[in-house]
């Protein structure tokens, strides 16, 4: 009798191991609602602008941009220099027009602090040592919501996406930069929360099945059916009387709730660079593959990539392999991108890949 209570005793605690390894599992993928959706009101709002740059080292726009010449005898009218009569000779290139653009959050006040992007619209060939002068911000319905000035911090050349040519400065052209903390904000976009009685969450992707998720995780920790799925994008949020006055507490608690995303696991290959990112839980179910003179043998859990050997047959494992081995397999072997891209598409036609294939570059 007690050999069998003391059987009894380890298969309890066996099981129990078990199910708390699958709620840790369960957990790991889990994360907080404010990292997959948005409080309706808390979008940025997207600004833009016009201005110059100034106290270039001859890197500036040349006569081929006649609107900066037109920009400078205007800047230098509003500041009481009367230069309509030299406009024609004004041939410096130590000044460039650029195009401004900034984001500005909802929650930034009067008198805040951001940054500022700018970009050549002439033929400047470098902003490197140029300081913005002052310039305003619109946003689409033409208000002005902030104002910019300050040095200018060129971006490197050479970055991924960018091409330098040999006719450029040895330095690489620099045409794009930021003004770091350079934005002053003069007109706030206040978004009152407290004293609401409804508030939409948003989520940044739309998932029927998120969005069901995070509904009942809200009205799990609530209690009662505050939240309601509205469709795959949204889901709307009744306040509680008790909590309208304290409504930024209230979403605090909510937004730090943890959800497992419903998310289908997704392959990026980078076609140009041979760059490929595989997303967590991809794996490949039992198959054989065969492509030109490539070959490839699972063995139990681990992938052995063999030299290159049509006399080696394939071999079929009723077991599941993570994809990421089967890629370290044939890039061990050097499968080219446009080989890898052909195996994957097709696992992905045959059922074997349960993953989407993003193909970008």
């Amino acid at each position: 009798m007690k050999r069998c209570m003391r059987l009894w005793v380890w298969m309890l605690l066996l099981l129990a191991g078990m199910f708390s390894q699958m709620e840790g599992d369960r957990e790991a993928f889990a994360e907080r609602i404010g990292d997959l959706a948005r409080v309706q009101g808390m979008t940025d709002n997207m600004l833009v602008g016009y201005g110059l740059v100034v106290g270039l080292p001859g890197t500036g726009d040349t006569s081929r941009s006649p609107f900066t010449r037109q920009s400078l005898v205007s800047a230098l009218a509003r500041l009481g220099v009367n230069a309509r009569s030299l406009e024609s000779a004004i041939k410096g290139r130590n000044v460039a027009a650029v195009m401004l653009t900034a984001r500005l959050s909802p929650f930034l006040r009067k008198g805040a602090r951001f940054s500022v992007r700018v970009a050549s619209v002439g033929d400047a060939t470098s902003l490197e040592g140029g300081t913005l002068l002052l310039a305003t911000l619109k946003a689409p319905n033409g208000q002005i919501y902030a104002t910019a000035q300050g040095p200018v911090d060129a971006d490197t050349p050479g970055r991924i996406g960018e091409r330098v040519r040999k006719a450029d400065p040895p330095e690489g052209k620099r045409t794009s930069g930021m003004v770091l903390q350079g934005g002053l904000v003069v007109r706030g976009v206040p978004v009152p929360f407290n004293g609401r009685h409804h508030l939409w969450i948003s989520l940044d992707k739309e998932n029927f099945t998120t969005a069901a998720r995070i509904a009942r995780a809200i009205n799990a920790a609530m209690g009662g059916r505050p939240a309601v799925a509205q469709d795959g994008r949204s889901v709307q949020l009744t306040i509680p009387e008790e909590s309208r006055g304290d409504v930024v507490g209230y979403m605090a608690r909510i937004l730090n709730l943890p959800v497992t995303p419903d998310q289908a696991p997704v392959v990026v290959i980078n076609q140009q660079s041979g760059t490929i990112v595989i997303g967590r839980g991809v794996e490949v179910s039992e198959c054989a593959v065969s492509h030109r003179d490539l070959s490839v043998v699972v063995t139990g859990k681990r992938v052995v990539a063999p030299k290159r050997d049509r006399s080696i047959p394939l071999t079929y494992v009723p077991r599941t392999v993570t994809l990421r081995s089967l890629v370290a397999a044939l890039s061990s072997l050097g499968t080219r991108t446009e080989d890898m891209i052909a195996i994957l598409e097709a696992l992905k036609a045959s059922g074997a890949l349960e993953a989407e294939i993003r193909i970008v570059g």
